[in-house]
């Protein structure tokens, strides 16, 4: 098991009996402050705390605990000491250097009590020594770690001391707040801090250590506690050096203590009183048993001490106070304690599954290789379908198959664009030069052949590189896309290490490159195969001859609209408006009439702006279908291919370096879990005691002011609720108008129809209203719609049962 076997605490009864010289105490004594039954349960939620403090303390879950604190030289050490039995360092100065968390447990299998002093909450390097080896091993600790500029330090040391019997307690010793500058410069603000940081949590007991002389009202450490404890209600004033008091000539200790006048600190725990060993009684080597009768004597012996309550004063009582008060705040706490370990829990679990996945044989190798290329192939996969979906602005750029079509429409438009408008001015000139020069003379004018046509189209689309730049500019945006994406996904598939991300985007950089030159290639073959000036779509040849129907048919004053129609075409079912063809055009149109070879110049250019439309979309039809299929829908799977085939080999091991890093990360969450589960499965055995207050002592009169007190905020309590009913009663009658139907309806007989108007009443500021009223229902129907009530703004509260009693049968409707 992770945690030690069960514990046992001992009543006050038995602390008593192993303190006295005789081996018994007195009848009143004898009879423990709470059953057994209620001390072995204490003592086990007790040791269940104290056993998992150090985890839950790693994992930030606050834990009921105890905080001493004091001024420098109030005797807390000495408290610690006389509760402990284990000695502390003691210096001329601050003795308490540092935080010291002490922890007692008991185990019955214990025959000598042992203890561990460490740095470390959990003492796994800590080794176990003696009781009396406890202050040296403290004090070389405090000079490692409380040293120079960090006289007093902020680090905690822990000490546990296990025995076989013996009070259950927790307790944390902090460093004295002091004034005292020599060894450090700002002492008193390092030493406040320091108090108000462990003395902050709701689930912490302060203890405040008082001197007996000195002003309780004024003592720093009060303050500091009553700043976060305003109420006192988790504050228990621990009074020393009572034997000062004893031997003074005057002193109000007893007042004080029991806080009877209304100047005094008033705590809900009260004040305890004990006496600690003097330096002379630890030379002389007093023994705490000695103490205790020491100190029972002053209390019962003292004229001024004896007569304190005897349940405010000794250590051992002292002791079983603190447990029950520590048990109380165990109980209040439980509930938040659970919850706290069930969230913890589960966000440990999301820690362990955020860490990366570690791979120490070579079939958990494959497994994870296998798993992180299926799940990059699946998310590839959904973003080539359109299938890939994200709530995130950022995701939007990770989309492919919506990416591809945009860059190909782009592609589209800028093929489009560029295309020479063979029915301006220029490219007419260029045709008529071209004819003129190198064609005109061989046969008769209006045939030409078809070679102008041929390198025209073979000079525009391919020697000048109009189709190629085009394409290798659509595959290279193609591919960068690619390459971003893949290396997002990859990234996010396999983050278990940097090794097998970078490997896998290295080789995807590879096949994608690949996947480009295979691609370009196909797209150049098929930008020069378009010099090959012929074409299947029935849609050239249409045009061409409704523009030579026209030519011949139409008179020349529709020449105009009958070319515009047949070049330029018309939106479907909208009204046809004449096309605006170029001057230049209409100019070779009329030229035509009287130059036959004019025809030869005007039918070439209308060829050429007919042709090199379906050139350019059949161009990009086929091209987007040679990027879509080698460079898109192909990827996932030649990435398999590659990865497997270079990184799947002998050498997979590489790609799976040990994370020590994360292998630590690991085995210290588990362990967290495992301990915090554990804890939850006690915490779930443990039963939820009803709450037992720390007895605190006072006078009659003190009793009777503070009844008096209790009575007067109760009367006040129930004014201030009157009040606000009364002023409740009087806002909701500023917004009702009630109106009594029955009065209305009595003695009359209604039929379906009849309607019954109220007084006119004025509400919120709008005058001149009424209600209206079918007591036998509407003439067209028997109710009234909701929507048409809440259209006119009309709320019913409540119905008013009539204050005459009537039979049943009677009851007039309202």
């Amino acid at each position: 098991s992770t945690l030690p076997r069960p514990v046992l605490c001992l009543s006050y009864a038995a602390c008593c009996a192993m303190a006295s010289p005789n081996g018994h105490v007195s009848n009143d004594e004898a009879e423990p402050l709470h059953s057994c039954e209620g001390m072995a349960e204490l003592s086990k939620k007790l040791g269940l705390l104290e056993r998992v403090r150090h985890v839950c303390q790693a994992v930030a879950i606050p834990l009921p605990g105890v905080v001493v604190v004091g001024e420098q030289s109030a005797g807390k050490s000495s408290l610690l000491e006389n509760i402990s039995g284990i000695q502390f360092p003691r210096a001329q100065n601050t003795c308490t250097r540092m935080p010291c968390v002490l922890t007692m447990l008991t185990d019955p299998a214990v025959e000598e009590s042992l203890a561990m002093v460490s740095m470390d909450p959990s003492f796994e390097a800590a080794e176990k020594c003696s009781v009396s080896e406890v202050e040296g091993k403290i004090k070389a600790l405090t000079d490692v770690h409380a040293t120079g500029d960090k006289f007093i330090s902020g680090k905690a040391l822990y000490v546990r001391v296990v025995r076989n019997e013996g009070p259950q307690l927790s307790l944390i010793d902090l460093p004295g707040v002091t004034h005292n500058a020599d060894k450090m410069a700002n002492i008193h603000e390092v030493t406040v801090k320091l108090v108000q940081d462990y003395i902050a949590p709701e689930e912490m007991v302060i203890l405040c250590v008082i001197p007996a002389m000195s002003d309780f009202g004024n003592a720093e450490v009060v303050k500091l506690a009553r700043h976060v404890d305003p109420e006192g209600k988790r504050t228990l004033g621990v009074v020393t050096k009572c034997d000062d008091a004893a031997m003074a000539e005057s002193s109000d200790i007893v007042e004080k203590v029991l806080m009877r006048r209304e100047t005094d600190v008033q705590l809900k725990l009260g004040f305890h009183c004990v006496v600690n060993r003097s330096q002379k009684n630890i030379e002389d080597g007093m023994l705490r048993k000695d103490l205790w009768e020491k100190e029972q004597a002053l209390f019962e012996a003292n004229d001024r001490l004896q007569s304190l309550p005897r349940e405010c004063w000794g250590t051992l009582r002292l002791m079983e106070k603190v447990a029950q008060i520590q048990a109380n705040r165990v109980d209040e706490c439980l509930p938040k304690i659970k919850e706290a370990v069930r969230s913890k829990l589960l966000q440990l679990r999301d820690d362990v599954r955020a860490l990366p996945a570690q791979a120490e044989t070579e079939a958990d190798q494959y497994r994870l290789f296998n798993g992180i290329l299926r799940q990059v192939n699946e998310d590839l996969q959904r973003k080539v379908r359109a299938e890939f979906m994200s709530s995130t602005p950022s995701d939007r750029d990770l989309a492919i198959a919506p990416k591809v079509a945009s860059m190909i429409q782009d592609f589209r438009n800028h093929l489009l664009m560029e295309n020479p408008d063979w029915l301006g001015g220029y490219m007419i000139d260029e045709v008529t030069d071209t004819v003129e020069t190198f064609v005109h003379g061989y046969t008769v004018d209006n045939l030409t052949g078809p070679q102008v046509f041929i390198n025209l189209i073979k000079r525009t689309f391919i020697e000048e590189g109009l189709l190629k730049e085009a394409v290798d500019n659509l595959v290279d945006n193609v591919a960068e896309h690619l390459r971003k994406v893949v290396k997002h996904v990859v990234a996010l598939h396999a983050d278990i290490n940097n090794v097998l991300a970078n490997r896998l985007a290295e080789k995807a950089e590879d096949v994608i490159e690949e996947r480009l030159q295979v691609t370009r290639d196909l797209c150049n073959s098929l930008a020069i195969a378009q010099q090959v000036t012929s074409t299947t779509h029935g849609g050239y040849m249409v045009k061409l001859t409704k523009f030579r129907k026209s030519w011949i048919q139409e008179a020349a004053e529709n020449v105009q609209s009958k070319l515009a129609q047949t070049l330029l075409g018309s939106k479907f079912n909208e009204p046809e408006e004449e096309a605006q063809l170029t001057p230049e055009f209409l100019e070779v149109v009329k030229q035509a009439q009287e130059e036959p070879q004019k025809l030869a110049v005007l039918e070439i250019c209308a060829s050429l702006h007919v042709y090199t439309g379906f050139l350019i979309e059949g161009f990009v039809e086929m091209a987007s279908k040679l990027v879509k299929f080698n460079m898109v829908e192909e990827l996932a799977a030649k990435l398999e291919e590659h990865w497997r085939e270079h990184l799947a080999g002998s050498n997979l091991h590489e790609l799976f370096p040990k994370d020590r890093a994360s292998t630590r990360r690991r085995q210290e969450l588990n362990q967290q879990m495992d301990h915090l589960q554990e804890f939850k499965d006690e915490l779930s055995k443990l039963k939820v005691a009803a709450p037992m207050l720390a007895t605190v002592h006072s006078d009659f009169g003190k009793r009777k002011r503070l009844g008096q007190k209790a009575k007067e905020a109760t009367e006040a309590l129930a004014a201030a609720a009157e009040a606000e009913a009364k002023a409740k009663m009087d806002e909701v009658a500023a917004r009702t108008y009630i109106w009594n139907v029955a009065d209305e309806t009595k003695g009359k007989t209604l039929e379906k129809g009849a309607l019954l108007k109220s007084p006119a009443f004025s509400k919120g500021g709008v005058p001149d209203m009424h209600l209206m009223f079918y007591p036998a229902g509407h003439s067209k129907t028997d109710f009234i719609e909701a929507s048409h009530v809440e259209s006119v703004g009309i709320e019913i509260i409540e119905a008013i049962e009539p204050k005459q009693s009537a039979p049943a049968a009677e009851a007039p409707a309202e």
